[in-house]
């Protein structure tokens, strides 16, 4: 009973309270407006207007960018290591079945690394035929392990 009376005397002074201070409030008229001109709400519009239009063209440059791969050289060798593919069919079944998901090899490396002007051949890529006179060395395979 203690505890529910000083409740009870604990909300009447807060509704006293709040009854006067709503006395010191008046009502809005028909005519009466929060004083903001048409500028500020240019502002407001202009100001989402460029934050969208700066939104969409960073989507649009994402979207427009080139995957980043692994140079031709290190790629070669780690599907070389880790899949051994021996013809061209061989390795886009790898692709197709889902075997090959790392974002750093590309799954169609003829063209990727065509556009780059680094593609040899088929052969070269998967089977590491050494036609163009290069030399492989200890350090290319030390390059694939920080990639493993």
């Amino acid at each position: 009973d203690c505890s529910s009376n000083s409740f009870h005397q604990h909300s009447l002074s807060m509704s006293k309270d709040n009854d006067s201070n709503n006395d010191n409030l008046e009502p809005l008229g028909k005519d009466d407006k929060p004083e903001i001109d048409d500028t500020q709400y240019l502002d407001e519009i202009s100001w989402r207007v460029a934050k969208v239009r700066l939104e969409e063209a960073n989507i649009q440059r994402l979207l427009r960018r080139k995957p980043i791969k692994l140079d031709y050289e290190t790629s070669r060798r780690w599907i070389q290591m880790n899949w051994a593919p021996k013809t061209k069919e061989e390795f886009f079944d790898l692709v197709a079945n889902g075997n090959l998901r790392t974002p750093y090899i590309s799954k169609n490396p003829e063209e990727y690394y065509g556009e780059r002007g680094e593609w040899i051949s088929w052969d070269h890529y998967l089977l590491g035929s050494l036609d163009d006179g290069k030399n492989e060395t200890d350090n290319g395979k030390r390059d694939l392990m920080k990639w493993q």
